[in-house]
């Protein structure tokens, strides 16, 4: 059986995707290649996946129900995952309609055709921004007073509010992924480290919002996607009916100074830093408590920051992405 992997052209997506082809796994990649960022980057991240006959690529929209209804019945996959979202929590209100239809109408209709059509296992991808600005540090999953302070978290913790009551007398097993500052190579030109990288290289300033103590519980790429994989394959173990939701996080807060400094350190070229005010609907840290993927799968996040933004360093580097830096984030 295949597996559906919506935002396909997204950063998580697309390296999901290319780790289940490796594999030798049948993939249905959808993406609508929305223009929040970069559809040149998009297409960059498709292009590697594309030259594999295992993928297929579907350009659509999960707002329009018959497209969804369509393709899940077409395909009968074992699993979707759901990374097809509304991403950020800066664009500004009058465009906050991005996120009701990608992250409220589009999940409600993808997650309501795989309960119909008894898809068995729906991963998607929930937050650390439904942790709001808590202060009980790590968050963890069984916090129940949660406070968003972004109407992007409060997007996604109404999708773990649907997934739960979505699974009551369901054959589809749920799981939610709060996914805590994912970055690394042909990540989201948006994220403070891909513009920092990018800023180190192109020799222009770097703008910052506050201060650089906020802190960020850094998880690379790889992690994340491992972290996917053996989620879903415990997943498959439970009984239905069945909903829950995962810290994906390395479990060690870094700040935005921190981040700058490494970045300095891999660069011979020192970062201009021109100060800015603090972002609305930015919190101070974010810190994950792991035990409970530790405990479902004996693994969590280990790739240290250090590590991780040399990679990304290393793949800003290569010719054919060093010329259109200036392009990706120039959105």
């Amino acid at each position: 059986m295949s597996i559906l992997i919506t935002g396909a052209a997204g950063f998580i997506g697309s390296t999901l995707a290319g780790k289940l082809i490796s594999q030798g796994q049948e993939v249905i990649g959808i993406d609508n290649l929305n223009d929040y960022y970069s559809q040149d980057l998009k297409r960059y991240r498709l292009e590697k996946l594309i030259k594999n006959s295992n993928f297929t690529f579907h350009q659509s929209d999960l707002t329009t129900i018959t497209q969804t209804r369509e393709l899940i019945r077409t395909y009968r996959p074992r699993t979707v995952f759901h990374l097809a979202a509304q991403a950020g929590v800066r664009i500004p209100l009058e465009k906050y309609e991005n996120y009701n239809n990608s992250n409220l109408i589009g999940f409600a209709n993808i997650a309501t055709t795989a309960v119909a059509e008894k898809v068995p296992n729906f991963i998607y991808a929930s937050s650390s921004s439904v942790y709001g600005d808590s202060q009980n540090f790590p968050y963890t999953e069984s916090e129940n007073d949660l406070r968003q302070i972004s109407y992007y978290g409060a997007t996604k913790y109404c999708n773990e509010v649907l997934a739960r009551t979505l699974a009551l007398n369901s054959q589809t097993r749920f799981r939610g992924l709060r996914f805590f500052t994912v970055y690394g190579p042909a990540g989201r030109p948006d994220m403070a480290y891909f513009k920092l990288i990018s800023s180190s290289l192109l020799r222009k300033p770097f703008y910052l919002n506050g201060d650089g103590t906020v802190k960020r519980d850094f998880t690379f790429i790889d992690d994340v996607v491992k972290s996917c994989l053996l989620l879903e394959a415990q997943l498959e173990k439970n009984q239905t009916p069945f909903s829950d939701v995962v810290n994906v996080g390395g479990g060690k807060p870094s700040s935005i100074s921190d981040l700058i400094e490494t970045i300095n350190s891999l660069s011979n070229h020192k970062v201009e830093i021109i100060g800015a005010d603090a972002a609305v609907g930015d919190v101070n840290v974010t810190s994950a408590d792991t035990s409970y993927q530790l405990e479902l799968t004996n693994f969590k996040p280990e790739v240290t920051l250090m590590t991780g933004i040399d990679l990304a360093f290393k793949w800003a580097q290569e010719k054919d992405v060093s010329k259109k830096l200036n392009e990706w984030t120039s959105w």
